[in-house]
This record gives structure tokens, sequence and C-alpha cells, in this order.
């Protein structure tokens, strides 16, 4: 009766240990998922493809979090590590990874990789110390899982890959909720050592190979049996309960027997062999119902145990049989919960309920493959997106996109309710990017048409609180032809979306090769770019700005040029788009200051008063390091602050940030001078420009071109004129072009001037030529004349 009561505890300890086995199996299952996922996402694509640790760590630290991953690792092209979720020794990391043998997988991945034929590699690992002391990781976090994936650029060429860690924690909630729903103690172990454990504790477990199909696992102190099955990595998983159960199911055994006996032999007393017939067979039946249920709870388990969630399940059977199968009913109800919420987190996008990048991927080549009618790609890109989100912030951004899909799906619906489509689909692939796939009996007309229409209802205004928001926007069309795939298509789409913007943005254009290889060329472009600021090929010239209270040359701005050898000159509003797209500005910023802190240097020398004015993009001002760079280059060109001015633009001075304003806060505090570049083509709260920390307001060249001759325009610049004067600052106009402009400029009281007028952009060698006494000064007197006259008149 004993070794009746072991063989059962048995069992159901082996059914335990297998549950538990296959949810350690779903934890780096999950995790291999979260690191595909991720490796696909826009932004990380973008940012694997900068190699800029900065902007790797600040994505991937958030990203690792929300993936329940403990780390993320990525490598460029040819392996080498260029940016971590945590840590910064990325050269000690590479050489940790060699010494463990885990850059011989990574390259593995890279080489030969293909979006069509996407190949990853996924494995347990026991992770060194010395990597896990280079990540940040906890001593105690070693064994777990390590996936691989690919990373692959807009074009499907291979951009990096992305490594994801997924270590088994001391308390993972997986077995806590598991011990907490079968009332069944868990612990993984590693050897005889414990790395993870839930429910009761239970010391000195440790597996045999010789142990009996029945036998059991007794602990160190002998309160706990356990059985233990053999897992990937020499670990093994164990399930554990107390050893009274194995002392209470003999007892509960041998009182049953005992009742038996004596029902019997009354029997036999009373009805001799028929009663005692009759009752085996009452006795079979009554046995035969009570464990109706464990087959299937067997089978069931079994499915799980493999992956399979769907399994159909039912508790039967009475007593504890059907309190055993109503526990495992709730547990799968769970795992399916839990399953139907990672579903939703790895297919649809948070913001806008709307399918991902990676769920219209699916659905999109599905539909390619049931070939029925044809097929269009259309690929939409809000414009002055990005203004919403510096002016009002992100989180209003947030709630333009939650608006924006849902006027996209009801437009949708509708057109498809009316027959125009066989079917429709939509999703989110980006910031502000979105994608439909139609299906059906398509007419570029009626694709047109459609286009048309969308940017028509995408640029209708939004509310969001308080405030009134327009956004427009430009669509990409592309049919399927031939043999292109769900890749090919989204690629040609994003190209024409790209030229509809090159035509003025709000309209709808149809890919061409022409435009593929206007793209081909903005590429060529971006590459040499690239090579250009290693070799240092940029020069700097300088607009002089002239003081209109006695015409002298008190400044200059400095602008980028770039001379390409075999291109020759390429103007700034052709690269310096192509550099914000690239993020390149950070670095072209860097050595504008460089370049015209040095010049400018060598005229301060010669005894020039002069000053400098610089750009500054608002992606320098998010950078932490920013304030410092500029200190760092003031002292090494040996010159004073006050010798330089930064110009930002009136958006950026009115945002509400923290590091921005920190950063000019500090530098004019050492001196450093900062005007609000192209004011009057934003939206400025005048509360906020009275108190911001600016010297000069630099009129936009929009409002100062013909204003002599237009009094709208002359009504405008003066209430900005006055405005200026009444705060304190400066004034600067740019793109004065004529001597009425220019008189009725100083006339308004402008303080200082730059245009075409007086000079354009020059070599420092032209600039320094026209700071020679009475060189500008000629023209500042044609526009003083008239003044003269009147007053000696």
């Amino acid at each position: 009766m004993a070794l009746l009561s072991r063989e059962q505890v048995a069992r159901k300890l082996d059914g335990e240990a297998g549950l538990a086995g296959a949810r350690l199996d779903g934890l780096f299952q999950e995790a291999a998922r979260q690191t595909r996922f991720l490796a696909q996402r826009l932004d990380i694509v973008k940012a694997v493809g900068s190699a800029n640790p900065v902007a790797l760590r600040e994505l991937l630290a958030p990203a690792a979090v929300t993936g329940d991953l403990d780390a993320l690792i990525v490598t460029d092209p040819k392996g080498i590590v260029t940016g971590t979720s945590a840590g910064d020794d990325l050269l000690d990391l590479a050489e940790a990874l060699g010494r463990a043998e885990l850059e011989s997988p990574i390259r593995e991945v890279l080489a030969e990789n293909s979006r069509a034929r996407r190949r990853a590699i996924g494995r347990m690992i026991a992770l060194p110390e010395e990597i896990g002391a280079l990540l940040g990781l906890p001593a105690e976090r070693r064994i777990g899982g390590i996936q691989i994936e690919p990373v692959f650029d807009d074009f499907g060429d291979v951009a990096g890959a992305l490594v994801g860690l997924r270590l088994l924690a001391p308390r993972e909630p997986t077995f806590l909720n598991f011990s907490a729903l079968t009332k069944v103690g868990v612990v993984v172990l590693a050897g005889e050592r414990p790395i993870s454990a839930a429910g009761a504790p239970a010391s000195g477990l440790v597996p045999r190979e010789d142990l009996g199909e029945d036998d059991l696992l007794v602990s160190q102190d002998g309160a706990r049996v356990a059985r233990c099955m053999p897992h990937r990595l020499t670990l093994a998983v164990c399930a554990h309960s107390s050893v009274a159960e194995v002392g209470a199911a003999t007892q509960e055994i041998l009182r049953l027997g005992v009742m038996q006996t004596r029902s019997l032999f009354a029997w036999f007393l009373l009805l001799a062999a028929v009663s005692l017939g009759a009752l085996v067979v009452m006795v079979l039946a009554a046995v035969r119902r009570v464990t109706s249920g464990l087959p299937e709870l067997a089978t069931a388990a079994s499915a799980v145990a493999r992956g399979d969630l769907d399994v159909p399940f039912r508790a039967r059977g009475l007593g504890e049989v059907r309190s055993l199968g109503q526990a495992f009913e709730t547990m799968l109800a769970n795992l399916r919960e839990s399953l139907g919420r990672v579903r939703q987190l790895a297919f649809f996008d948070p913001v806008t309920g709307l399918a991902n990048r990676e769920k219209m991927r699916l659905d999109g080549t599905a539909i390619l493959g049931q070939g029925r009618g044809r097929t269009a790609f259309l690929f939409l890109d809000l414009d002055r997106f990005k203004s919403v989100n510096d002016t009002f912030g992100h989180r209003a951004g947030d709630a333009l996109l939650s608006q924006l899909a849902r006027r996209l799906v009801a437009f949708l619906e509708e057109r498809r309710r009316a027959g125009a489509w066989e079917s429709v689909l939509l999703g989110r692939i980006g910031g502000d990017e979105f994608l439909i796939v139609v299906s059906g009996a398509l007419t570029r007309d009626g694709l047109r048409a459609c286009g048309e229409a969308l940017v028509a209802v995408v640029s209708e205004s939004y509310e969001v609180g308080s405030a009134h928001m327009v956004v427009g926007a430009s669509i990409g069309i592309a049919l399927a032809e031939g043999e292109a795939g769900y890749d090919e298509l989204l690629v040609r789409a994003d190209i024409a979306m790209y030229e509809a913007k090159r035509q003025g943005r709000g309209t709808c254009t149809f890919f061409t090769a022409e435009a593929a290889q206007r793209v081909q060329e903005r590429l060529g472009i971006e590459s040499e770019l690239r090579r250009a600021l290693k070799t240092r090929e940029f020069s700097v010239h300088y607009q002089p700005k002239v003081s209109l209270a006695d015409g002298r040359v008190v400044g200059a701005e400095a602008l980028m040029r770039w001379h390409h050898p075999e291109r020759g000159a390429i103007p700034p509003g052709k690269f310096i788009p192509i550099a914000e797209e690239a993020g390149l500005i950070p670095d072209l910023g860097v050595f504008v200051l460089e370049r015209a802190l040095a010049e400018i240097g060598e005229l301060l020398a010669r005894g020039h008063d002069v000053t400098v004015a610089v750009n500054v993009s608002v992606l320098q001002l998010e950078d932490p390091t920013f304030a410092q760079t500029v200190e760092d280059r003031l002292a090494r060109a040996g010159l004073p602050p006050s010798c330089l001015e930064l110009e930002i633009t009136e958006t950026v001075a009115m945002r509400d940030s923290d590091t921005i304003q920190g950063h000019v806060t500090r530098l004019r505090g050492l001196g450093v001078r900062v005007s609000i570049d192209d004011f009057g083509t934003g939206y400025s709260n005048l509360a906020t420009l009275a108190r911001a920390p600016i010297d000069a307001l630099k009129l936009d060249r929009s409002l100062v071109d013909g204003v002599a001759g237009n009094p709208e325009q002359q009504t405008i610049v003066r209430t900005i004129l006055s405005l200026a004067g009444s705060l304190g600052f400066e004034t600067v106009v740019e793109g004065v072009e004529t001597d009425a402009d220019l008189r009725f400029l100083v006339e308004g009281g402008a303080t200082t001037a730059q245009g075409y007028l007086f000079s354009p952009p020059v070599p420092i060698e032209t600039f320094r030529a026209l700071l020679e006494p009475g060189r500008l000064q000629e023209i500042w007197a044609r526009s003083n004349e008239p003044a003269r006259r009147l007053r000696s008149g």
C-alpha cells in the first residue's frame, strides 16, 4: 500500500516538474521573441545604423526593461560592439565576448544573412562573471538564454546584430505564480547549486541518475520529497512537496482498505458469491468514476509541455482528481491570457492600437501570397509632426496620433464597405509613418483619388486639450508588379513618399525608377558625407554682420560649405537635410564650431574686434554634454566666451526642456551670447519670450525681403523691433538685399544687418579684407543719407 502511495506522489511531481520545465522554456522563448521584435523596430534599426553609443544606450535601456531582458548588445556588420543597454566599456566587452566564444555565433548571424531568409541563433548559456560585471548584472544571475538577431536596414542589408540576454533570477515570477497555483515547490538546479526557486524551501536536493521510476528524492532536512526532470545546459527542474503527503496517502489507502474488507465480508456472509460479484462491479465503477479525469489531464499536460496552449480541457472526476483538474484548468486559462497579452504587445502599436511593423509584414505577405486581383502599398508620412512634439510635447503628439488612427480606420472602412477594395490593412510602422495595403480591382486614377482624399482627411484640425493642431501628409504609392515581395514594395512606397515630400509635401506620388535613382543619389551623398566628416572636406564661410549705428563689421555668421572633389560645390539646402536624417548634424555642428573659433581667433589676435555666430540644432542642445563641449572648444582655442554667439531657432527656444534651458543658462553665465534665429516664423509665447535667457532676436529673411514696399510687412517688422527694444534685446535682420529695405530697417531702429547687399558668405581670407575700414560703410551711408538730410534741413 505504501508503494502505491509513493507511485502516485512520484507521478504527480513528474507532471508538475514537466509543467515547470515548460514555463522555463516559455520564459526564454518570450525573450527570443522580444529580441526579434526589437531588432525590427525602426528607431532601433536607425540607431544601429548610426553606431552612436549614446543614442543606442538611450534606446536600448528602456527597451530592455520593456522586453523583460537583462541586457542588450549591438554590433556593427563586422561584429564590433557599438552599444549596449548598460555599461560603457565596449572594447573590454568585445574582448570578453571573444573569450567566452560568443563572437563566433554573432559573426555567423552577420554572415550571408538576408531579410527573405532571416537566420538567428538562440541558445542557453552560462554567462561568464566578466561579461556580467561589464553589463552591470547581479552576480547571482549567470544562467539563461542568449538570442542573436540580425538587424536589416531599409534596403534589406545587414546593418548589425542585436544580442538579447535573459538570465534566470533567484525568484522568477513565472515560478512563483506556478507554485502558488499548484501548491508545489519548484527549484532549478545547475549541478547541485540552486539558481532559481519558488514555494517552500527545499535544501540539499541532489538529482540522481540511478533513481528508480517511482523513487523520490528527499531533501537534506528530510521535510520535502521531489522529482527532477533534466533540462538544457545540464540544468534540472525539480518539483517538490511535503513528505507528509506520502504518509497521508498511505493512511488514506489503508483506511479505505479496512472499510472495503469489512463491507466485502458482510456481503459475503449475506449474499455469498453473487453479492461478491456485484460488489466487485460496483467498486470498479466507483474507481473509474473517481479517476475518470486523469487520462484527459495527462494528455492536456503533455500538450501544454509541448507549447500547445489551445488544447481543449475540462476538469472531470471526483475529489482530489477534480480539484487537480480545476487547478490545471485555471493555470491554462492564465497562460492563454498571458499569451494573448504578449501577442498584443508583439503585433500591435500601444499608442494607436493599429497593427505594428511586424504584424503588417506578416499580413501583407499573406495578401500578396493569395494573389487576388491587384495589390497596392500606400506609405503615409505626416508633415510638420515634429513641430507638434517640439511645441506641445510627446504626450500631445501621441494623442494626435491616436485621433489620426481613428480617422484613418473610419475612412478606410467606408471605402471597403463601398466595394472599392476586397481587403484593406492599416498599421503604424514608425514614429509618424503609416502603411495601408489594399487589394482588389485597383486603378491608378482610383488610387490617386484615394490618396488625395487621405491627405485631406489627415489635414483637418486636431483638438488636444485646449490646443488646436494641424499636420499634413505625404503619401507614396507602389503597385505590386511581377515577383515583388513585401519588403521590396515597402521600399518602393517609401521612395515614392520621399518623392511626394520633395515635390512640396501634402500630395501623393506613385513609385518611379527616377525617384529610386534620386534616393540612390541621396544615399550616395549620405555615404560621402560620412567620409567627408572624417577627411575634413568641409569649409566654413562667413557672412558679415554690419552695425547699423556706424556701418562697421561687428561680426559674422559661420556657414558650412562643401566642395565635393567630383560633384563640385554641393549647396547646403541639399546636404543639410540629408545630414539631419542621417543623424550627422551634431558632428557637423562641432566641426563648424571648432573651425570658426580657430579662424576668428586669428582675426582677434590681429586686433579685430569681431564675434562669430554659429547655428545650433536641437539635437546638439539635447545632448547632456553640449555645454561642456562648447567650453572645451573655447578653452582649446584660447578665446573669451564673449566672442561666440549661438543661434537657436524660435521653436527650440520656446521648448520647456530642462536640458536645453540648462545649457543656455550655463553658457550665458560664462559670457556666450545667445540669439533666436528665424524669429517671426514660429509661435512665441510673449510671457515666455520676456523671461527667455537670450541676447538678440534675428528677424527671418521672409519678413525683411521687400519690406520697403509692403505696408503689412512694415507693420510686423516695426512691431517686432519695438517689442525687442522694450525687452532689451538687440535685433539682427538677415536677408537685406536692397538699399530701400535697409533704409526702412535703419529708420525702424534695427541694431545689426546682414545680407547680400553687404556681402554673400565668403571664405575667411575675403572676410578679413572686408574688415578694413570703409569697405562696407559706403552701403550703410547710403541708407543713412535721407535721415541726415532731414536732420540738416
